[in-house]
Formats: structure tokens, C-alpha cells, sequence
């Protein structure tokens, strides 16, 4: 199973579909490294996921739990502390999911001025301090982003393995900005342009581009699988909060429907008691999408006018513009131009929830 681990709930950014980190109460760890191993070690396999806040703000704790508790390794930052972990660490973590929302200009106004160049700055340092594991691109998507220029930018500079995107959840609640009809038709047109260039990548070079939505969905097309919630959220995927208490979900962890238990329970016991509800269960897609997101489909009654239906509308295009290029992706495949395997990703949930 797979575990965020909220270090704290403080940031050092003040992004501007954020806002610097969770207000509520306890900020920082309430419990016990002892009690987090004896949880963890009633686990065969625990995928460890450092979050926040930012993780990175309480690097000390992060390094006496690494050196505790036996796992694989995750962790989910801003990047800018990156430089500051020593190699024996870095060593350790099997992925390394880094924010970053595209092009210099797109990331700094998001995030802060300067960010992007400290950030690609600290992800060259990690490698060379001897960081071999998968490097994420972790974006956000507001409204009026220019998806195919940001990823295209974040695929072609050479610096990560993969590359996530996740649309900002803040467009769609009660009083977002107006506009977004027209952004969704923008969005999904460059979607449309993003597929094309993937294939037409892996035709030129041979080689699968780490576009993580892709991957994940095209992977289950053409194997002919099923997906539950595809980040695994109150299923085998779960947060503990600075309290001990255990969320299904690491944004939903101030609301009380994401509470499942506590660091004083079984880790099975947790699983499956926050599950998707409809609409999703009855959508002809919910095989593909497995729900998208378990806050969003909990949190309806907080979303503006239609934009739960807005948001599945770019559920939809994604899926459909993968169908339909799944029998040049067999042929690619058929013909060895590409190896199926490279379309496995990720072997386990390391913090992208494949479906934007």
C-alpha cells in the first residue's frame, strides 16, 4: 500500500492556486517515529510518500524516519530545498515528484519569482549527487494555461523522466473566475495536439515519451483492464495526517468524510471505506477513469453550475483520444518500433493520479 506522510503542513510558497499550505490544526507531527514504524511494519510493502506543506521544511524528521522504517521511498516537494539532502538519501527514493507548471514565465507567476531557475538548478544537483530514480514533473493546470506548450517545454528540456498534470481544482468551485467553457475547448484541442506529438515522438525516436496521463490510460486500453480510482485514494492509497489520523486522500484531509481510521489501526482495515459515488459509478467511461478524483466527486455540492460536468468533459476527450490511437499504438508496438513494457507506468502509485 501506498502512504503520503505529512511532514507538515507549513510551505515556504504562497502559490496562487494554493496559498501557502493548510491553516488547520496540529501543523506539525503529533506523534511518535516509534508508532509510524509499528503502523508501517503491519505492511509487507509500504510505498512511503513524504508531503506537506512542504516536506522538505522538516528534512531532520524525514531522515530519522528513512533511517526507522523500511520502504520504498517518495517524496512530493517544491524542490527548492532539493540541494539540501544529503546523497545516502537521495539514493533512497525511488521517485522524486518536483512542481513545476511548465515554461520559466508559467511557473513563476503560479509559484514565485525565481522558482523555476532554483528548481531546474536543484534537479540537476540531485542527479549528480547520485539520484538514479524517476524524476516527475508534478504540474498544475489553472485556467488559461496552454497545456501543449508546458508540457511540450517540460518533455523537451531533458530533465525528467515523466511528466504529470493536474487541472486546478480551485477553477471549478463557486465563484472561479468566468471564462472557463471557453478555456475547457482550448484545453481539450491541445490534448488532441499533445497525443499526436506522443505518437509522432515514438515513431520518430523509438522511444515511449513519459507522459504520465497517457501511459497509465493507454497501458489499460490495451490490455483490456478495468481501473478503479486510478490514484488509489481509500483504496490501497491513504494519508497520515500530523495527528496519527489516516485520510483517504491528502487534499481532502480537512474534511470529515476522508477520515478512515488512525496509526492505531491495521493498515487493510482502512481500505475501501471511502469508495466513488455517482455520477461516476454509472458513467459508460468509469472503467477508464475509475472516478478521477475522490475529493471532487465527494465535494460536489462546493462546485460552480455544471462544473462537475465540465471537468468530465475532459475525462471524456482524454479517453477518446487514446481509443482512437491505440491501433496505431498495437501496430507500433507489433512492429517493435516500441516495447509494450515502456507503456507500464507507474509499477506502483508513486503520487500521480494518471487521470488529470
Amino acid at each position: 500500500m501506498h502512504y503520503h506522510i505529512i511532514l507538515t503542513k507549513e510551505c515556504n510558497l504562497n502559490c496562487s492556486y494554493c496559498g501557502g499550505g493548510s491553516d488547520s490544526p496540529p501543523k506539525e507531527i503529533q506523534y511518535s517515529i516509534s508508532d509510524l514504524k509499528s503502523f508501517l511494519s503491519r505492511d509487507e510493502a509500504p510505498a512511503i510518500e513524504f508531503y506537506g506543506g512542504e516536506p522538505l521544511l522538516r528534512i531532520e524528521t524525514m531522515k530519522k524516519i528513512m533511517d526507522a522504517v523500511p520502504g520504498r521511498y517518495v517524496i512530493q516537494t517544491n524542490g527548492l530545498f532539493l540541494d539540501r539532502i544529503e546523497p545516502q538519501y537521495l539514493k533512497k527514493f525511488h521517485s522524486i515528484l518536483v512542481s513545476i507548471d511548465g515554461k520559466k514565465d508559467v511557473t513563476d507567476r503560479n509559484r514565485g519569482e525565481g522558482v523555476y531557475d532554483r528548481v531546474m538548478r536543484n534537479i540537476k544537483l540531485i542527479r549528480q549527487n547520485g539520484f538514479s530514480g524517476d524524476l516527475v514533473a508534478r504540474m498544475t493546470v489553472p485556467q488559461g494555461t496552454d497545456i501543449y506548450e508546458n508540457v511540450l517545454h517540460l518533455a523537451e528540456c531533458g530533465a525528467f523522466d515523466h511528466i504529470h498534470w493536474q487541472l486546478g481544482f480551485e477553477m471549478f468551485w463557486e465563484g472561479a473566475e468566468p471564462g472557463l467553457e471557453e478555456w475547457i475547448q482550448s484545453y481539450n484541442t491541445d490534448i488532441s495536439l499533445l497525443v499526436g506529438w506522443w505518437i509522432e515522438e515514438m515513431e520518430r525516436t523509438h522511444h515511449v515519451p513519459g507522459i504520465v496521463p497517457f501511459t497509465g490510460v493507454m497501458n489499460s486500453l490495451l490490455n483490456g483492464t478495468q481501473s478503479r480510482l486510478r490514484c488509489g485514494s481509500g483504496i490501497d492509497f491513504f494519508a497520515v495526517m500530523p495527528d496519527g489520523r489516516i485520510s483517504a486522500c491528502p487534499v481532502s484531509i480537512d474534511f470529515d468524510f476522508s477520515v478512515v481510521g488512525s496509526i492505531s489501526d491495521t493498515p487493510v482495515s482502512l481500505c475501501n471505506r471511502v469508495l466513488v459515488g455517482e455520477p461516476c459509478i454509472s458513467c459508460d467511461i468509469f472503467h477508464i477513469c475509475g472516478g478521477r478524483c475522490l475529493f471532487v466527486n465527494h465535494a460536489q455540492d462546493m462546485l460552480r453550475k455544471n462544473g462537475y460536468a465540465l471537468i468530465c468533459s475532459t475525462v471524456r476527450h482524454l479517453a477518446q483520444e487514446l481509443e482512437a490511437a491505440a491501433p496505431l499504438i498495437r501496430e507500433l508496438i507489433d512492429s517493435r518500433v516500441i516495447e509494450k513494457d515502456a507503456l507500464y507506468y507507474p509499477e506502483f502509485n508513486n503520487g500521480c493520479e494518471i487521470i488529470p
